[in-house]
C-alpha cells in the first residue's frame, strides 16, 4: 500500500486566474458630462437589486436585459437554448476521457466517460449544469454546483462555429469537473455574488443572474429611498445618490468597464477583493494590474477581456478624451444597433479639422481624390467619395480576428490602428493561462503595471516591491512556472518588508515562494510573521500548516490548520490539510472526522482525499469500511495510482485476487515503476504457484527501491525455493 505525503488534488491553484469568456460590452451611442462628486453615493448605500430600477427605468432595464452583459450568467432552459446536440464526442488527447453534452429533463448534462478498445464503458461521470457563464454572442460555459462550490465543466458551446469542444486550457491540462470559478470570474458575470472567503469557489447560492444595473451606478438604496420620497434630483440635475458614470472624470468612468475589462495579473490592496470596487472609484483604490511588457506592443496578440489595455496603445485615445462609452451604449445590444453606430462615432471625430491633426494622419493633396466629410471638406483617403457615408471604419481599424486565450471565437481588438496586422483565423488551439501551460521563454518574462498609481499613500516604493512580488507569484503560478521566478519573489517581498511597507497577497507569495524553494524552515518563519501581522487571514494559517507538515512537525501544523478552519469552516482544503495532519500525528480518530466533514461538504473535486480517508482506514484493518471510499477515489478519479493500488491491496487481503489483479493491472499501466502494484502482483503470482513470475516481480520491486527490506525478504524465500 502507499500514500502520498500530502493529500492528492487535481484543481487548479488557489490563484489561478479565470478563464470563462467575458462578456462583451454592448453597443450605442455617446455619452459625456462634467465631474460631480458621487463617491459618498456609493460609499454609503446598500445593494437593492435590479426590481427596484425596474418601475422607474422599465425601457432602458428591458433593452439592457437583451445584453451581452444582462444574459452573462443564466439558468440553462431547454426552450430557448441555441446548443446543439448529438454529435461526436469530444476525446480529451491528455487522458483519453470522452465528454459529451445532452439535455436530460429540463437541465444540461455533460458526461466523462472512458471506452475501452472494445466498446466497453470503464468509466462514467455526470453531472447537471447548474449554470451557463456567458451570453451566447462568442460562448456559453457551464458550472456546476455541489454545496456552494462552484466548478467549471469541460464542455463550452462555441457559438460562432456551432460546435462543442474542451472548455479554454483544457486541451493543455484537463481539469475535468474540478476547476474552481473564482471570485473574479463570478463578480465580473453575476450581480454582487456573495462569496465565502479564503475559499477557492464557495459561494452562497442560489448566485444572482446577469451584471446588475448597480455594477456600472453603485449601491442604490439611496436613491430609491429618495425616489421614493419624492425627493430626488430633478431631470438633467447631478443626483448625489446614486452614480452616473457619464458624469465621472475621464479615469472614474474607464474605472467602472475596467473592473472586469482589463484583463492580467490582478493583485488587490489589503481590504479588498473583486466584489469591493464601487462607481466613483479610481480602479487603483482597490487593486494594481500587470501584464507581460511584450503584451504593450504585441500588434496580434490579444485576450476576449483586453478591451481596457489594447483601448489605451490607441492613438485615438491618446489623442482625445474618449472613454468606453464614447463608442459603446452598455444599455443596448449591438444587434439592435447595427454596426453603423461605430462609424459614424468615428465620423464625429474625424472631421475635415481634426483629422490632419490627429497622429499618424495628414490632410490628402487634392480633395478631388479623397472621401469628403459632410462639410465637402476631405476626410478618409482610403474610401471613394461615394462611400463616405456608409463605409465601415471598424473594419479597416480595429483587427476582428482569434484570440490568444478563447479557441473558436473571433473578437475585436481594441488597439484602433491606421494599419492593421495580419488577420489572424480563431483557433482550436488558443489557450488560456492554465497552470501546466507555460510560454516556451526560459528566462523570467517581465511584468509591467499598467494601473495608475492614484492618491493612496501606501503607493511608495516599499509597497510597489510588495505589489511585485505578489504579482509575480501569481504570474509564476498561473501562467509561467519557471523556477527563476521564486529568487525575485523573495527578494521583492523582503525589500518592501524591510521598507515599512505591508500587503497580506505579498506575504503569501514570500512563504510560498520560500516552499518552492525547499526554504521550508525560513517558510515558517516567514508564515509566523504574516499570522501574527494578520491573524485573521486563513490562507496564511494554511500554508503555515502546510510547511509544518513538510518539516514533519504535524502537531504544531494541525493546530495551525485548525485556525484555518475555525477562521472559515467552507475552507475544503484547510479542512483536508487538518485530517492529514492528525493522521500524521497518530490521531486517527480525529483525522477520520475531519476527512468525513470536509468530504461531505465536497464530495467530487478530492479523489485524493477519498483514497486518504480509505487508506487511514485500511491502517486500522477496518477494510470494510475502507472500501466505500476507495471505491469512490477510482470512481472520481480512474487514473489516480495511489487509489488503484490500496483498493487492489483492499481485494487481496479480501481474498478477491482477480479483482486485486485487475487493479494493479491498471496501476501499473499509468506507472509501470510502481513498486507497490508489483509487489503485490508478486504476491498473487506466488499464491497461485507462478514462482518464476514472482521472482521476476520481486528482483524488479528490489532493482527499483534497493532499500525496500520486506522486498528483500521475500525475494530471499522465492529464491530458495
Amino acid at each position: 500500500m502507499s500514500r502520498s505525503p500530502l493529500p492528492v488534488r487535481r484543481s487548479a491553484s488557489f490563484l489561478a486566474a479565470c478563464v470563462l469568456a467575458a462578456a462583451g460590452l454592448a453597443v450605442g451611442g455617446c455619452r459625456s458630462g462634467g465631474d460631480v462628486p458621487v463617491r459618498a453615493a456609493s460609499a454609503t448605500a446598500t445593494y437593492v437589486g435590479d426590481a427596484a430600477c425596474v418601475s422607474c427605468h422599465g425601457e432602458i432595464a428591458a433593452t439592457y436585459a437583451r445584453t451581452g452583459m444582462g444574459r452573462s450568467m443564466s439558468r440553462f432552459d431547454p426552450a430557448t437554448a441555441p446548443e446543439r446536440f448529438g454529435g461526436a464526442p469530444i476525446v480529451s488527447t491528455t487522458d483519453s476521457l470522452v465528454y459529451d453534452a445532452f439535455v436530460e429533463g429540463d437541465s444540461l448534462v455533460q458526461r466523462e466517460r472512458r471506452v475501452s478498445p472494445s466498446g466497453v464503458v470503464t468509466h462514467e461521470l455526470r453531472y447537471a449544469a447548474a449554470y451557463v457563464v456567458g451570453s451566447g454572442n462568442a460562448t456559453r460555459s457551464y458550472l456546476m454546483n455541489v454545496n456552494g462550490h462552484l466548478t467549471e465543466m469541460p464542455l463550452t458551446w462555441y457559438a460562432e462555429r456551432a460546435i462543442w469542444d474542451l472548455s479554454p486550457g483544457y486541451r493543455q491540462t484537463n481539469l475535468r469537473f474540478d476547476r474552481p470559478v473564482n471570485q473574479q470570474c463570478v463578480t465580473c458575470h453575476t450581480a454582487t455574488p456573495v462569496y465565502s472567503p479564503f475559499t477557492q469557489a464557495h459561494y452562497e447560492t442560489p448566485i444572482p443572474l446577469g451584471i446588475s444595473c448597480e455594477q456600472c451606478h453603485g449601491p442604490a438604496s439611496r436613491h430609491v429611498e429618495s425616489r421614493l420620497a419624492g425627493t430626488g434630483a430633478e431631470a438633467g440635475e447631478a443626483d448625489p445618490t446614486v452614480v452616473n458614470p457619464a458624469r465621472l472624470d475621464r479615469g472614474r468612468q474607464l474605472a467602472v468597464c475596467q473592473q472586469c475589462h482589463l484583463s492580467g495579473t490582478t493583485v488587490f490592496r489589503d481590504g479588498h477583493d473583486p466584489s469591493t470596487f464601487r462607481p466613483g472609484q479610481a480602479i487603483s483604490e482597490s487593486r494594481v494590474v500587470y501584464v507581460r511588457a511584450e503584451q504593450l506592443t504585441d500588434p496580434e496578440a490579444f485576450g476576449i477581456s483586453s478591451h481596457a489595455q489594447r483601448l489605451a496603445e490607441s492613438a485615438c485615445f491618446k489623442a482625445s478624451a474618449m472613454t468606453c462609452t464614447t463608442c459603446h451604449d452598455p444599455h443596448v445590444s449591438a444587434a439592435e444597433t447595427g454596426p453603423a453606430t461605430f462609424s459614424n462615432t468615428c465620423r464625429s471625430c474625424h472631421t475635415a479639422a481634426a483629422l490632419p491633426s490627429m497622429p499618424g494622419h495628414t490632410a490628402p493633396a487634392s480633395a478631388a481624390s479623397a472621401a469628403t466629410s459632410t462639410t465637402g471638406a476631405p476626410m478618409c483617403p482610403e474610401v471613394a467619395p461615394s462611400a463616405v457615408a456608409t463605409a465601415n471604419c471598424v473594419s479597416c481599424h480595429m483587427q476582428a480576428a482569434g484570440t490568444s486565450d478563447i479557441p473558436h471565437v473571433t473578437f475585436t481588438d481594441h488597439w484602433i490602428r491606421r494599419r492593421l496586422p495580419p488577420r489572424r483565423a480563431p483557433s482550436a488551439a488558443a489557450s488560456t493561462a492554465a497552470i501546466a501551460e507555460s510560454p516556451p521563454e526560459t528566462a523570467p518574462l517581465r511584468l509591467v503595471r499598467i494601473t495608475e498609481t492614484g492618491d493612496r499613500d501606501d503607493d511608495a516604493p516599499a509597497m510597489r516591491r510588495l505589489e511585485d512580488a505578489a504579482a509575480t507569484f501569481a504570474f509564476y503560478e498561473t501562467t509561467h512556472r519557471l523556477p527563476a521566478y521564486l529568487p525575485r519573489i523573495a527578494g521583492a517581498a523582503r525589500e518592501g518588508l524591510a521598507g515599512g511597507a505591508d500587503l497580506a497577497a505579498a506575504r503569501l507569495a514570500f512563504g510560498r515562494a520560500l516552499m518552492l524553494q525547499d526554504s521550508l524552515d525560513a517558510a515558517v518563519a516567514a508564515f509566523d510573521a504574516a499570522t501574527a501581522r494578520y491573524p485573521s487571514d486563513a490562507r496564511l494559517h494554511y500554508w503555515r500548516g502546510t510547511a509544518l507538515r513538510r518539516l514533519a512537525r504535524p502537531a504544531d501544523a494541525a493546530s495551525a490548520l485548525r485556525r484555518a478552519v475555525e477562521i472559515q469552516p467552507r475552507f475544503v482544503e484547510a479542512r483536508l490539510g487538518l485530517a492529514a495532519a492528525l493522521a500524521e500525528s497518530g490521531d486517527a480518530t480525529g483525522a477520520e472526522a475531519a476527512y468525513r466533514a470536509a468530504l461531505a461538504d465536497d464530495p467530487v473535486r478530492h479523489a485524493g482525499a477519498w483514497n486518504d480517508l480509505g487508506f487511514l482506514l485500511l491502517q486500522q484493518q477496518r477494510m470494510a469500511d475502507a472500501a466505500a471510499p476507495l471505491d469512490r477515489a477510482v470512481a472520481l478519479d480512474p487514473d489516480l495510482t495511489l487509489a488503484l493500488v490500496n483498493l487492489g491491496s483492499l481485494r487481496l487481503a479480501l481474498g478477491d485476487g482477480p479483482a486485486a489483479d485487475l487493479l494493479f493491472g491498471r496501476a501499473l499501466r499509468l506507472d509501470p515503476a510502481n513498486t507497490s502494484a508489483l509487489a503485490n502482483r508478486g504476491i498473487l503470482a506466488a499464491q497461485a504457484g507462478r514462482f518464476d513470475e514472482a521472482r521476476a516481480l520481486f528482483r524488479r520491486v528490489v532493482a527499483l527501491d534497493p532499500t525496500d527490506t520486506r522486498a528483500q525478504a521475500v525475494l530471499g524465500q522465492l529464491e530458495g525455493r
